[in-house]
């Protein structure tokens, strides 16, 4: 599995998804194809934790991160419908302090933890990562940030236009800045009235950024709005 997101009404869900899924192979990804990242992530780690205090490990591993952790102790994780069953590494320092030091490896084989686990139907598999308390206002300095630059990509225009200057690459000399960034945002200047306005009165999404916005061009402007996530009327 690889771990992946969705954002839905601003609120980000995050999933472990098989590999099969995702190469458009959905007869190969089994029966459990997606999972919550949260929930399994938080299994697997108080499983591993609670394994080493429980066998008495000299070094329990209940100071350490949980990235650090898994990547220490965890050689794989197989999800089933019932269990997650987490395959400790035989390498793993802690893991060798509870096996018998006097079998050799035939008769010393990996560890694993049998986790219970019931696997949620598909509505139930959002973890969520972030969910905003309330909507989020734009800042004013933001707003003004990208009025801003919407206002000199509208005069690079008109001076191209007017025959003032013959192309952006004399823009970007007279602005000081590379020539990439004069392209990057002149598309502003075609930006749809109505994503204007929004920007104008404060309404327009609170994380919108300039640079987020001009990626967002060229394209109709009903598609202009959709991409930065307005709503048709």
């Amino acid at each position: 599995m690889s771990p992946t997101h969705a954002n839905k009404k601003g609120v980000r869900y995050r999933y472990h998804v098989s590999q099969a899924l995702l190469q458009n192979r959905k007869a190969e990804a089994g029966s459990i194809a997606r999972v919550p990242a949260p929930e399994i992530e938080s299994l697997v780690c108080d499983g591993v934790r609670k394994h080493f205090a429980v066998n008495g490990a000299i070094q329990t591993p209940t100071a350490i991160a949980d990235r650090e952790l898994i990547e220490r102790h965890v050689a794989r994780v197989s999800v089933t419908p019932q269990a997650l069953e987490v395959f400790l590494n035989p390498a793993s320092e802690a893991s060798a302090q509870i096996d018998d030091p006097t079998l050799d490896d035939s008769c010393n084989p990996p560890i694993t933890i049998t986790l219970p686990w019931t696997a949620p139907s598909f509505k139930a598999l959002k973890g969520i990562l972030h969910e905003p308390a309330a909507k989020l206002t734009m800042k004013p300095e933001s707003r003004d940030a990208l009025l801003t630059a919407i206002a000199k990509a509208r005069g690079w225009i008109d001076d191209i236009r007017l025959g003032r200057l013959a192309s952006l690459a004399e823009i970007a000399e007279r602005e000081a800045v590379g020539e990439r960034h004069i392209r990057l945002l002149a598309p502003l200047a075609f930006l749809s009235p109505r994503i204007i306005a929004v920007i104008a009165d404060g309404t327009a999404p609170a994380d919108l950024t300039v640079t987020g916005l001009a990626k967002a061009l060229p394209y109709s402007w009903a598609e202009q709005e959709r991409k930065i996530g307005l709503h048709s009327q």
